[in-house]
């Protein structure tokens, strides 16, 4: 994995630097192939945009493989659970005409800080699960509903210690924010004095794990080496995992987002990537009117990858990676969608049990934007949530193409920050 990222960060930047003037060139110099070089170059960086696809969408295939009996196969190789649909608050009418058909109701989760309801519901026996979503749409068009999806992380551990991305902005006990993620080790030396609320949405285990502990401690852990951009601030923890192997899935994220709503949560750290979805489109709209701030990782996937959810939706602020350099991670995702940059690389963060590793990818750039938009929205308001927000673009500074683009959004924040925390620790 490493080697091929290098490598395909190489191929860019020679591609970026390719030739920005014309210089003359001697006469008695043979032509160069340069038609032949470009292709070379081309496909190179295909197939490592190509191999980065594949990092994801392999672990996904492991776990389908591991839990054939819970998982299938959905379309556009996702993975979803089997035999079930998601459901958004459909009327009386047509929960009745749809369980008339032979489905039954699995679960039901109110969301009561959003005024609506959610179901998962089992599809006949003789239905599969796509012939299962394709009736109930029949019977009720108008409504809202989906596969129930697996949503992945959207970062990567490594081995060793780095630095932070974000330096300490001084005590903030009276600041709150969300995380959606794995759970978190409240016991860490560095989180174990922070005012952390935990919660369980895969099923009735709190189960902290690595991916969720160190983003805990890029936003709230004390340690000097994290540089935690809201070190104390209170932090409302939703375990979307609960240590199943096939937990992550679009019920739990919709169960925590009610959560988060019922709390009055101003900003939302989620580091998870997955596929479009018709039901957590709709919870995120909804969210997002209310004035919460959700903040999500583009993910990794490689330049040439399609949107990842919840990142791409409208409103939802998509956040990318960059080195200490301020240059782009190769392995982030580009697009609209992408709205601003931060550093996801060489940072040191808590892992469960204590201690710190180095960690990577955009998953640990997001949670360096979204302490910086809840120093400024403690509760969700519609007005202050598109302030704060414009406030944050504006202070960005601006890389690649002039202006917003599809690489860094609005731009880089974080750098200087970044220099700090290396040199604090020399």
């Amino acid at each position: 994995m490493r080697p091929m990222l290098l490598l395909a960060g190489l191929i860019m930047a020679l591609l970026a630097a390719a030739a920005p003037a014309q210089l003359p060139v001697p006469v008695d110099i043979p032509d160069l192939n340069t038609d032949r070089l470009g292709d070379r170059l081309r496909d190179q960086v295909q197939e490592s945009d190509r191999s980065l696809q594949r990092v994801r969408r392999d672990a996904l295939t492991q776990l389908l493989r591991a839990n054939p009996q819970r998982l299938e196969r959905g379309p556009g190789r996702t993975v979803i659970l089997r035999s079930q649909i998601t459901a958004l608050a459909p009327s009386g009418d047509s929960l009745a005409q749809i369980l008339a058909a032979g489905f039954s109701i699995r679960s039901r989760r109110e969301l009561p800080g959003l005024g609506v309801y959610t179901l998962i519901l089992n599809a006949p026996d003789s239905l599969s699960t796509r012939r299962a979503l394709d009736l109930v749409r029949r019977i009720d068009p108008g409504g809202v509903y989906d596969f129930n999806h697996i949503y992945s992380r959207s970062g990567q551990g490594g081995a060793g210690t780095g630095l932070t991305g974000a330096a300490a902005r001084g005590e903030s006990d009276d600041y709150r924010i969300g995380l959606i993620d794995t759970g978190v080790d409240t016991q860490h030396p560095d989180l174990a004095a922070e005012d952390i609320i935990t919660r369980a949405f895969e099923g009735q285990a709190y189960s902290p794990a690595a991916h969720g502990t160190g983003i805990a401690s890029l936003l709230v852990g004390r340690a000097e080496r994290f540089g935690a951009v809201l070190p104390s601030a209170t932090l409302h923890s939703a375990d979307v995992y609960g240590g199943d192997p096939v937990g992550g899935s679009v019920a739990s994220l919709l169960g925590a987002l009610g959560w988060m709503a019922e709390e009055e949560v101003g900003v939302i750290n989620i580091s998870l990537v997955g596929p479009d979805n018709a039901v957590l489109a709709r919870i995120v709209e909804l969210m997002v009117g209310r004035g919460h701030i959700l903040v999500a990782a583009v993910g990794n996937d490689g330049p040439a990858a399609a949107p990842l959810y919840p990142a791409a939706y409208p409103g939802v602020v998509g956040v990318t990676g960059v080195n200490a350099r301020g240059r782009i991670l190769p392995e982030a995702c580009r697009g609209d969608h992408v709205d601003i940059a931060a550093p996801g690389i060489r940072q040191s963060a808590a892992r469960p049990g204590g201690g710190e590793s180095s960690v990577r990818g955009t998953s640990f750039a997001a949670p360096y934007v979204a302490g910086l938009l809840a120093a400024q929205l403690a509760h969700p308001d519609p007005e202050a949530a598109a302030h704060a927000i414009a406030v944050l673009f504006a202070s960005a500074d601006d890389q690649g193409p002039r202006g917003r683009d599809r690489i860094y959004g609005a731009g880089v924040v974080g750098l200087a920050e970044l220099s700090a925390a290396e040199t604090a620790l020399r």
